[in-house]
């Protein structure tokens, strides 16, 4: 027995069995185990939103339905009915076998997930009313928004492509339309604006915008004009008053070469130039610069001006003269079918002697002084023929001597008449050419004249030599009567 129980596998087999044992009476004690208990419940779901189907809506429109949301009551597992999402509930509304308008009371289908049984749908129908779609022509609105750049404003907007519309509503609705607009966005714009593409809505009378409606085509191309409420114009000097007998102008600069005019777009249509400045020469005393200010205002019909003022810049010196040789002579006018040549004086040129700034003289060439005659109207033969004079701004004759040239007219098909035929100081018969006047650069002087105005000129010549011309200075070209004014561009010192 001792030698048995002393065996090493003999003690292991015993120890096995044991354990066996052990085992086998831990479970008995245990009893029977009843198996897991599945747990039932019940949920409702709230607010699903119904979808319809199957509804033509290119003929009918869905007017109005009695419900848009339900609720449903499911039941399932627990487990299943408390993980399911709400969305994957889905309750549809057959619209199919709607052929016609009128109202009708349709069941709802749901659609639920795997594993859940529907318990109810309250509520479980849906009353529809379907109208039928009319459409109608209507002209497009283009409107704004935004405003555009300072000093900027909008004109009326221009629809370019298409002008109308096709506007498709339920035929209740129709009578509620009001307007189809496009609205184009400003946003500081200082130019006309095109736009290809300009969405359109439909907005009924209280101008609330009409969903349901159909546009077709749904943008229109249009254009936006932006104009400016001003308009630039070039500034003229107007003179009054005059230098000291012992000056005469020089210069006369402005910083300001433009002003700008604000008002209605048929106001601005018509400005040209801004000649409300007026410079008064009694207020120089001295040569050199003096700096006069001017206020300026706004034409009649104008809202305002910019600037309000200016500072004009007057440089008076001493006089001087001096005579300008080969100063060429241009002959025009002469009638159709004639041929006319100048014939003294012979080289066709003139002296003249002027007067003004020393400076302004020295850079004098011939070509800078105009003299014109003038042979409309004359007839065949010899005539003594005034000559318009045209001279640069600040720069005035010595004397108002009449400059006269003699020109020959002859007949294209016919010879020269070498002999004299006409002279208009000597009170013959023969038609006169229309006299000339001189175009001066100063303002004073006159021009050339017939014989009745002989007496004037002597005088005006006298007046001019006893006095240096101290007078406003003109634009050059402007004829003798107008209104004393100058661009403030004047020649510069060389």
């Amino acid at each position: 027995m001792d030698k048995w129980l002393k065996n090493n596998m003999t003690t292991k087999l015993i120890a096995l069995a044991v354990s066996i044992l052990l085992w086998g009476m831990v479970h008995m004690d245990s009893g029977d185990s009843t198996p897991p208990t599945t747990i039932i419940d019940t949920k409702t779901i709230e607010d699903v939103k119904i979808q319809t189907y199957g509804f033509d809506d290119s003929v009918y429109s869905l007017t109005g339905i009695s419900v848009d949301r339900v609720d449903l009551e499911v039941r399932g597992r627990r487990s299943d009915i408390t993980t399911i999402f709400a969305d994957e509930y889905k309750v549809r509304l057959d619209l199919s076998n709607i052929k016609e308008p009128g109202t009708f009371t349709l069941p709802l289908s749901v659609d639920k997930p795997s594993g859940v049984e529907l318990v109810s749908v309250n509520p479980s129908v849906a009353t529809v009313t379907v109208e039928k779609r009319v459409t109608k022509a209507v002209n497009v609105i283009i409107g704004t928004k935004g405003e555009p750049a300072t000093d900027y404003r909008v004109g009326t907007p221009v629809t370019i492509e298409p002008g109308t519309v096709n506007v498709t509503l339920p035929e209740s609705e129709l009578t509620r339309l009001a307007e189809v607009k496009g609205i184009v966005d400003l946003d500081g714009a200082n130019e006309n604006i095109v736009e290809k593409k300009v969405k359109l809505a439909a907005y009924d009378t209280e101008g609330k915008v009409m969903g349901d409606a159909i546009i077709e085509p749904s943008t229109v191309a249009a254009e936006i004009p932006i104009e400016a409420s001003f308009v630039t114009v070039p500034l003229e000097l107007e003179y009054t008053g005059s230098l000291p007998d012992d000056l005469v102008l020089s210069k006369v600069n402005s910083k300001t070469k433009e002003v700008k005019l604000y008002g209605s777009k048929e106001v601005l249509a018509g400005a040209k130039t801004y000649t409300g400045v007026t410079i008064n020469l009694s207020n120089v005393r001295k040569s050199g610069i003096t700096v006069l200010t001017a206020d300026l205002t706004p034409p009649e019909g104008f809202e305002k001006i910019e600037p309000s003022s200016i500072q004009v810049e007057i440089t008076a010196v001493s006089h001087g003269e001096r005579v300008v040789d080969g100063i060429p002579v241009t002959l025009k006018g002469v009638p159709s079918g004639m041929s006319g040549k100048i014939t003294e004086p012979k080289n066709q040129t003139m002296s003249i002697a002027l007067t003004g700034a020393p400076d302004l003289l020295n850079s004098l060439q011939p070509t800078d002084i105009g003299l014109v005659a003038n042979a409309a109207g004359l007839k065949a033969g010899v005539h003594e023929i005034p000559l318009q004079v045209t001279l640069p701004n600040f720069i005035n004759r010595v004397d108002q001597k009449r400059l006269v040239v003699k020109v020959e007219l002859t007949e294209n098909d016919k010879p020269a008449n070498s002999t004299p035929t006409t002279n208009p100081d000597e009170g013959t018969n023969q038609e006169k050419p229309e006299v000339p006047q001189d175009k001066p650069g100063t303002g004073n002087n006159s021009g050339t004249d017939n014989n009745e105005s002989n007496e004037n000129d002597d005088q005006t010549s006298d007046d001019n030599t006893d006095h240096p011309p101290t007078t406003p200075p003109s634009v050059e070209g402007v004829e003798e009567g107008t209104p004393s004014s100058l661009s403030i561009d004047p020649p510069t010192d060389e």
